[in-house]
C-alpha cells in the first residue's frame, strides 16, 4: 500500500541529508527542483515507525550526519520486500538503504551491492551481516502449501501482524480446508487500501484490517502512517514516565515496608522480656548476695519466676551495676517512644506512597501523570553526587537524618562536601573516630532527645566506646573547618559544645 505513493514522491529526487538529531531516530531527506521530502525513522526498541513530511526544521545542535556515502545520489527505484516488512530506497552506484521495520528489532542498512557496510541501530550489530538478496523471500502461498502447515498461515504470510493473526484465531473453523477461504478473505481485506489505528488489547495498531476498536480510519497512507507515528510516541513516552515514576515509588514503598519490618521486630524486642528497670530492680533486691568483681549473675525473675542470666560489669559495684540498667531503661523508654512515632509516621508513608502508585497506574494521559508527578514531587532531576544512604552509616530518630562517617577519608567527604553549615557535627572529643552529622530541618531547633543521640553514637563509634560516659564536642559545622596538609579525618573545630554521654549500641537502633 506504501510502495506506489512512496515511489511517486521519491521518483527523480537526490539523496540530499541524512542525519540523526535525537537517539534512535534517523531522517532521511531528498529533493530536487520539485520539492524536498522527508522521512523519519524511528528504531527505538518501544517503537519502530515512519513520518513522511515535506518540510524538515534540523536542529543547529547535536545533529550528526550519517551514511555519508550515500549522500548526494539520485534514487532509481523504490519497492517494499515481498513478505518482508521492509522498504528498498535503491540509489545509484549499486548503493541503497533498506528500512528494516521489524517492531523493536527495526534498523536502517546501508548496502553496496549484495553486502551491508553500515548500520543505523547500533544494538543489532549482527544486522551488517545481513545480505540484500536476504529481504527478497519468494513463498508458496497457495491452499496446498496452507494444508502442509497444518493450517497455520504465519508459515505463508509473515508479514501478518497481531491483528490478522487474531483475526484468524476467532473466525476460523475445525475444518482447515475451509480456513484457506478466511485466509484468502483476510488477505483480499489487507489490500482494500483502508488504514485504521486499533486499540487492541490495550496496545496501539495501525492496521490494514478492522479489527478491535477503531480509533481513526484513513485512506492516505502517509496521513495514517504520520498519525499513528504521533500516537505511538505519546503513549511511549506516557508509558515511560509512567515507568519512571512508579519504580521510584516502588523502591521508596519496599524501603519503608522494611523499615517498619525492622522496627516492628525491635519494638517486640524491648516488649518481650524483663526490661531493663526489671534487670535493676532485681539486682537491688540481691544487692548484698552478688559477690564482688561478677560477670554474670543468675537471679529469679518477679514475674515469671524463672531463673534470669544477667550480665554486669566487673568493675562496678553491685549498685552501680543496678544504676547502669537504670540509666539503659530511661534510654530504652526514649528509644521505644521514638521507634513508636516512626512506626506510625512510616505507616502512613507507605499509605501514601501505595495510593499514588495506584493513581499513576489508572493514569491514561500524559499531561495528567506529569501534573500529578509535580504535584507530589515523585521524580526529581537525577543528581551526580551519590546518595547519602550508599556512602555512610545513616539512622533516622524524630524524623531526623543522623549521617555517619565510616573512616578517616569517609569523614571528610560527610564533613567537607555533604555537610550544609547549619548542620550539627558531632565527634568524641580528643579520640579518633567517627564524623557525624544531624542534618537540619530548616526552621526546627534539633531536639534533645535527638542530639543526645546522635552524641551516643559518637561516642560508640569512637575508641572510647567501652567507656561508662564519653565527652563528645557538638557545633553548627560552620565553626568546622578543615587545614591544608592534614590527615585524613583531622578537622580544626573553632568553636564548640561538650556534651557528656553514655555510648549508644547502634544495634538497638534502626538502621535506614
Amino acid at each position: 500500500m506504501l510502495e506506489k505513493p512512496l515511489s511517486d514522491k521519491l521518483k527523480g529526487k537526490t539523496l540530499l541529508a541524512c542525519f540523526s538529531q535525537e537517539k534512535d531516530e534517523l531522517i532521511l531527506g531528498f529533493g530536487n527542483q520539485e520539492g524536498d521530502f522527508y522521512i523519519k525513522c524511528s528504531v527505538k526498541s518501544t517503537f519502530g515507525g515512519l513520518y513522511f513530511s515535506e518540510t524538515f526544521h534540523r536542529a543547529k545542535q547535536n545533529s550528526v550526519d550519517l551514511f555519508e556515502e550515500l549522500i548526494d545520489l539520485n534514487v532509481s527505484k523504490i519497492f517494499v520486500f515481498k513478505n518482508e516488512r521492509a522498504i528498498a530506497i535503491e540509489l545509484e552506484n549499486d548503493l541503497a538503504l533498506v528500512l528494516k521495520m521489524y517492531g523493536n528489532r527495526s534498523n536502517i542498512i546501508a548496502f553496496n551491492g549484495n553486502d551491508a557496510f553500515a548500520i543505523f541501530n547500533n544494538r543489532l550489530k549482527d544486522d551488517l551481516q545481513l545480505k540484500y538478496a536476504d529481504f527478497a523471500k519468494e513463498l508458496k502461498q497457495s491452499k496446498e502449501a496452507f494444508l502442509n502447515h497444518e493450517g497455520n498461515p504465519s508459515k505463508l504470510f509473515p508479514t501478518w501482524g497481531k491483528l490478522p493473526k487474531a483475526y484468524f484465531e476467532q473466525n476460523k473453523e475445525q475444518n482447515i480446508e475451509a480456513n484457506w477461504g478466511l485466509v484468502e478473505s483476510i488477505n483480499e481485506l489487507l489490500k482494500a487500501g483502508k488504514f485504521y489505528i486499533i486499540n487492541f488489547r490495550n496496545e496501539l495498531h495501525l492496521s490494514l484490517l478492522r479489527f478491535g476498536e477503531v480509533i481513526n480510519e484513513y485512506k492516505d497512507p502517509f496521513y495514517a502512517a504520520n498519525s499513528f507515528y504521533v500516537e505511538k510516541q505519546k503513549t511511549s513516552q506516557l508509558e515511560n514516565e509512567k515507568r519512571s515514576a512508579l519504580k521510584k515509588l516502588q523502591k521508596e514503598l519496599k524501603n519503608a515496608e522494611n523499615y517498619l519490618s525492622k522496627t516492628s521486630q525491635r519494638l517486640d524486642t524491648l516488649l518481650e522480656g524483663p526490661g531493663n528497670q526489671a534487670i535493676g530492680h532485681l539486682i537491688m533486691a540481691y544487692l548484698h548476695e552478688i559477690p564482688k568483681e561478677s560477670t554474670l549473675v543468675t537471679l529469679n525473675d518477679f514475674q515469671t519466676g524463672k531463673p534470669l542470666e544477667i550480665k554486669l560489669k566487673k568493675d562496678l559495684s553491685a549498685q552501680k551495676n543496678a544504676e547502669l540498667y537504670y540509666r539503659k531503661a530511661k534510654k530504652e523508654k526514649i528509644e521505644f517512644e521514638v521507634l513508636e512515632k516512626n512506626l506510625n509516621s512510616k505507616e502512613q508513608e507507605i499509605e501514601t506512597l501505595k495510593s499514588q502508585i495506584e493513581t499513576i497506574e489508572k493514569t491514561d494521559s500524559l499531561k495528567s501523570l506529569r501534573n500529578h508527578v509535580k504535584k507530589e514531587e515523585i521524580t526529581q532531576k537525577k543528581s551526580k553526587i551519590p546518595k547519602a544512604e550508599d556512602l555512610f552509616k545513616v539512622f533516622e530518630i524524630e524524623g531526623y537524618k543522623i549521617w555517619i562517617g565510616k573512616n578517616a577519608k569517609n569523614n571528610d567527604l560527610l564533613t567537607l562536601k555533604y555537610s550544609h553549615k547549619n548542620d550539627t557535627w558531632l565527634h568524641a572529643k580528643d579520640v579518633s573516630g567517627s564524623h557525624v552529622v544531624i542534618k537540619e530541618i530548616s526552621g526546627q531547633k534539633t531536639p534533645k532527645r535527638v542530639l543526645e543521640t546522635a552524641a551516643g553514637l559518637a561516642a560508640w563509634f569512637s575508641k572510647k566506646r567501652n567507656d561508662t560516659m564519653v565527652p563528645v564536642a557538638y557545633t553548627p559545622k560552620k565553626f568546622v573547618r578543615k587545614i591544608k596538609g592534614t590527615p585524613d579525618g583531622a578537622v580544626m573545630v573553632e568553636k564548640e559544645d561538650v556534651l557528656l554521654i553514655e555510648p549508644i549500641d547502634p544495634a538497638i537502633l534502626v538502621e535506614n
